[in-house]
């Protein structure tokens, strides 16, 4: 019987890699797997090319095209498991009202089989307000590249001078979309009908970044200059203009700014990391790299990101900043380690990519799940493979089109800049380097089947 496994992925940069990991462990368990897109896959069952297994989505975010997807999987006999990859864990006030009622519900709960979760905290919370069995307290496989196991992974080059890393997070006010527009769109997918404190909490934070924004930029630019022989890096949020910073920091020569490449890379090789409310804190801290918190804006909403206070360096102004890089006296608060790790899992020997696994083989030892896989089902690759390329180029023709005559060609750049092609070579050699980490015998074959979306087995199991 072939146990079938369709990964999917949202935003390159952040999922793809904890999703690679997960793929390779499955292939060890006999699963093949497609890691693609979302558009791919609704693709590919609307046209009845991918056959019953497991669909592993990056949410269950209560949008009419995601429910309505999720539908069409449980009418064709496929398991739904999920894992919020935006997960709400480092926020402060109510988890139900700033993460659970925006993002879930009981619907979309009745549809999923499996629902991973970070930490003890979202997995209480999940638990108490739906009293439902499938919740698993696994943790997540982002947070096991965070790990010292996977050092030399990311230390690739030894001769890096040490920098100091800015990670900013102004996903509301140096966005490609306008806040009006952020605003609109979840309005159209209820997001403030289930939950109106969101609304609130999520304007409370909008002022907030326009106010810290600048503060922000400044720290920068005067330490640039006042720190003339330091090294320093700016890392973007995702969602950010790359343009904005171009421009503010021009004439910052020691200022290297870097939206592209894995984020994590640039977290292991810095001397301190500092940002101002961001999972790039917890990344830090797991990875055992000083955080500094830059909260020059006083405020007493319970906006996202409070929890990093708790166990960061705390700084509210330039010449406060400016003395402890200095001092060199910044350090990891060790003694917060728990308080973390109830949040993000990660004193578990264990891989969390592992647990979510043996979640996966356990479904298929199950008598009743069993019934819907009577038949050996075998995907056709070819038909595959062919029907996106032909698909693919015609969209990517007319999308082009499209938006040139709606003068909208910088939607094309997001896009781009969520999803990158994917490349079978630098794949392969990812794969290489996982496997070291994990220790495991690298026999993992890969076949790209279009240009965002990949088949994954072991050779001994094609």
């Amino acid at each position: 019987m072939s146990k079938y496994l369709y990964i999917y992925y949202e935003i390159y940069k952040r999922e793809f890699l904890s999703n690679l990991l997960l793929a390779l462990i499955a292939s060890k368990k006999n699963f093949k797997i497609y890691l693609g897109t979302n558009d791919v896959f609704k693709l590919l069952l609307k046209n009845k090319l991918i056959t019953p297994g497991i669909f592993h989505t990056k949410s269950l975010t209560h949008g009419l095209n995601k429910k309505n997807l999720h539908k069409d999987l449980k009418k064709n006999n496929f398991l739904l498991t999920a894992i919020d990859q935006e997960h709400g864990v480092i926020n402060s006030g109510s988890y139900d009202e700033l993460f659970i009622k925006p993002r879930i519900h009981e619907d979309d709960i009745k549809l999923c089989n499996a629902y991973f979760c970070w930490g003890s905290y979202d997995y209480k919370n999940l638990k108490k307000k739906f009293k439902d069995k499938i919740f698993h307290l696994t943790g997540s496989p982002r947070v096991d590249l965070w790990k010292s196991r996977f050092n030399n992974f990311w230390k690739k080059d030894k001769n890096t001078k040490k920098y100091i890393l800015f990670v900013s997070n102004l996903s509301f006010t140096n966005n490609h979309y306008s806040f009006e527009d952020i605003i609109k769109r979840k309005e159209l997918n209820n997001y403030y009908k289930r939950a109106p404190n969101y609304k609130k909490e999520e304007i409370a934070f909008y002022k907030y970044q326009k106010k810290s924004m600048k503060k922000f930029i400044s720290l920068i630019k005067n330490f640039s200059n006042k720190f003339s022989k330091e090294k320093i890096i700016l890392r973007p949020h995702p969602t950010e203009k790359k343009d904005l910073w171009e421009k503010v920091l021009k004439n910052c020569k020691n200022v290297s700014i870097k939206p592209y490449g894995e984020l994590s890379s640039y977290i292991k090789n810095a001397k301190c990391v500092v940002q101002d409310g961001c999972t790039s804190a917890m990344e830090s801290y797991i990875s055992n790299v000083p955080i500094i918190n830059f909260v020059p804006i006083k405020t007493n909403q319970n906006v996202f990101g409070q929890f990093i206070k708790k166990i960061s360096i705390n700084i509210t102004k330039e010449d406060e900043f400016f003395r402890l890089i200095k001092s060199k006296k910044y350090k990891i608060l060790k003694e917060k380690k728990y308080i973390v790790n109830s949040r993000m899992i990660y004193l578990s020997k264990k891989l969390s990519a592992t647990k979510i696994v043996e979640v996966w083989n356990n479904f298929f030892t199950n008598k009743k799940i069993l019934q819907n896989y009577k038949k050996n089902y075998v995907n056709n690759n070819i038909k595959i493979f062919i029907y996106l390329f032909i698909y693919q180029n015609i969209r990517y023709l007319f999308t082009n089109i499209i938006l040139f005559l709606k003068q909208k060609m910088f939607l094309k750049k997001i896009f781009e800049h969520k999803n990158k092609k994917l490349d079978v070579k630098d794949i392969n050699k990812t794969i290489d380097e996982l496997t070291k980490s994990i220790g495991i015998k690298n026999n993992i074959d890969v076949l790209k089947l279009g240009k965002d979306l990949i088949f994954i087995t072991t050779k001994a199991n094609k």
